[in-house]
Formats: C-alpha cells, sequence, structure tokens
C-alpha cells in the first residue's frame, strides 16, 4: 500500500485503517494472487463516486514491511493465530506492546482480539477476530450499531430476531440496530470469525443482554 507517509507491504495475517481523505494505492509486487476482506462506514455515496476520486500521487517507493512495534507505525497491524490462543498472552509472546487494542479479551469461553479501533486511528469503524472454544456460547443481545460477521472456521448455530441459522466458513452475516442474535459453537473444535461495528460502539450501553431485561420483567411481576 502507498501512502503520503509511505510504502508498505501487508503479508498475511496483516490489516489497517485508511481514514477518510487520505490518498492511498494499491499493488500487488508479488507472483500470487492477493485476495483481502474490505469494509467502508459510512456507506459509500453514489452521488459522490462512491466516495472514491482519483488524485495525483502518491508515489512509487520501495514497500518496507510493517513493524508493528515501532510507535510511528499508525494505520498497520498483524493477526496471526498464536494471538488468539489463551495460554499464550504473556508479554515475552506477545508480537506487540499489550494495550486495549492488542491484549486478548478472554471470557465464558469467548475469546477477542481487537484490531482496528480508535486506537489504530479509526474513527466510524472497528474491526476484531473472535474466536468460541469448543463451548462458547453468547445469549441474545443487541446492540445500537450494526455488526458483520465473515465465518473463517467452525461452524455456528446463530440466531438473528429469534430466527435459526446455521453458518460456517465463507457465511457472511449481517445484524442491524436492535437486531437480537446470539452464537452457539456447534462443533468440537474452535469457532472464528473476522467482525465489523460501524458506527463505533459507544463507551457505555453498547450491549444490551435480552436476559437482563427478562430478569427486570420478572422482578416487576
Amino acid at each position: 500500500m502507498d501512502t503520503a507517509e509511505g510504502s508498505f507491504r501487508l503479508r498475511e495475517g496483516g490489516y489497517g485503517v485508511v481514514p477518510i481523505g487520505m490518498p492511498h494505492r494499491l499493488r500487488n509486487d508479488s507472483e500470487l494472487a492477493v485476495r483481502w476482506a474490505e469494509m467502508q462506514a459510512p456507506m459509500p455515496r453514489s452521488a459522490y463516486q462512491d466516495d472514491t476520486f482519483l488524485v495525483s500521487g502518491p508515489a512509487y517507493q520501495e514497500a518496507a514491511d510493517v513493524d508493528v512495534r515501532d510507535p510511528r507505525n499508525r494505520y498497520f497491524g498483524r493477526i496471526t493465530p498464536s494471538q488468539m490462543d489463551a495460554t499464550k498472552q504473556s508479554q515475552d509472546l506477545l508480537e506487540v506492546t499489550a494495550s486495549m487494542r492488542t491484549a486478548l479479551l478472554v471470557y465464558g469461553g469467548i475469546n477477542v482480539k481487537m484490531m482496528v479501533d480508535s486506537d489504530l486511528g479509526a474513527q466510524l469503524a472497528t474491526m476484531f477476530m473472535v474466536h468460541y472454544d469448543p463451548d462458547g456460547a453468547t445469549g441474545p443481545h443487541d446492540h445500537p450499531f450494526e455488526e458483520t460477521y465473515f465465518f473463517l472456521e467452525g461452524r455456528a448455530e446463530a440466531t438473528f430476531d429469534g430466527k435459526p441459522v446455521l453458518l460456517g466458513p465463507g457465511d457472511i452475516a449481517w445484524a442491524g440496530v436492535g437486531c437480537p442474535h446470539s452464537f452457539r459453537n456447534l462443533g468440537g473444535g474452535p469457532l472464528r470469525w473476522l467482525e465489523t461495528q460501524a458506527p463505533q460502539p459507544p463507551r457505555r450501553y453498547s450491549y444490551r443482554f435480552a436476559r437482563d431485561w427478562d430478569y427486570l420483567r420478572e422482578v416487576l411481576g
């Protein structure tokens, strides 16, 4: 990726954010095909060329590998399978400095690794990797933002607005604002997907679990 700040080589597991108005160019300098998942937020406007304009530059430069530990690195990161392993989170094993974006959040058989968020310079969207252990599950909940899910490994039993669906590698799902959804790992191995959110979650009240409101209904009689 060529940018005004230099040219950077993104390899398997690499990710990044392109802020609004930042000139950039993607090119494949290898002999193999390159594929990546990409999301845009907010939704591009058709009246403005889908918010993509051809501009001059940046100049071609020799691409440098992204050094995720260099504090001057502002837009790129890298994720590996070991970063989703809860047993490999000690400081000496982490590939990058531990922070809310780089540390692994573990709860109830679910591991979450933040990738793109405000720490990386994103203002309108987030992206992270989700890993469910064989017994991982989460109950129905909804959000004040939209989510997309790109399934990479394993099989999931999910519900969206109370409707069950089976999801596996290559499947894509979407939950709109206020759509109750849940997930459960169906297989004997791990379940993994790439997840995006737009706009970015608020600092509070980003999750609303149905069980809490069901409990309140019971308390009120």
